[in-house]
């Protein structure tokens, strides 16, 4: 099921420049219909890549992710931004929510790490108000960059199977160059 998490040490690879440059974040973001009144999770944050981003389009954005240095990084780049965002750290088996307080939860090449599936789903279920959305954005064709760089390819099937047990309902997928972006909302 989960993948070997990806190493704190390269998170200068998930934040930089460059990779703004070449892929701003701000390109998916728009695709995600994300509107100002909204209150959304970027889980699996790591350094904030996405987080600043979304800060800037919602009302408020919580940074979730299991690394107390990853969320330090998140933190040190939407000071640096002017941005204000909630940080909360956890494996998302237990999230710092009320229950019904979020209207969206983004995972960006996150969900092929999450070891206990079923519990973090039923977690999301729980934060997530109803009629509102989950985001599962993962690599799932192509190859991966100089042989071992980047996420791993994962199974579309696989994460609609894993969000539909959960009880996700009206499912839907967006190509996204390589990646799909898997949508499924909570009743």
């Amino acid at each position: 099921m989960g993948h070997k998490r990806f190493p704190e040490r390269l998170a200068f690879m998930l934040n930089n420049p460059l990779r703004r440059r070449l892929s701003p974040p701000e390109n998916l973001i728009s695709k995600l219909e994300i509107g100002p009144e909204d209150v959304i999770v970027d889980f699996g944050c790591g350094p904030g890549y996405f987080t600043v981003p979304l800060a800037r389009t919602a009302r408020k954005t919580f940074g979730v992710d299991v690394s107390s240095g990853m969320l330090e990084r998140t933190a040190a780049y939407a000071k640096k931004k002017r941005v204000d965002i909630g940080l909360i750290q956890s494996d998302g088996t237990r999230i710092d929510l009320p229950d019904e307080s979020v209207d969206g939860i983004l995972l960006v090449h996150v969900f092929h790490e999450v070891e206990s599936r079923a519990k973090v789903l039923g977690e999301f279920l729980r934060i997530l108000r109803p009629a509102r959305r989950l985001l599962i954005v993962e690599k799932t064709r192509g190859g991966r960059m100089l042989g071992k760089l980047g996420p791993p390819i994962i199974n579309e099937d696989e994460i609609i199977d894993d969000i539909s047990k959960a009880g996700f309902a009206a499912i839907r997928t967006v190509p996204a160059g390589n990646d799909s972006i898997i949508i499924g909302k909570k009743p």
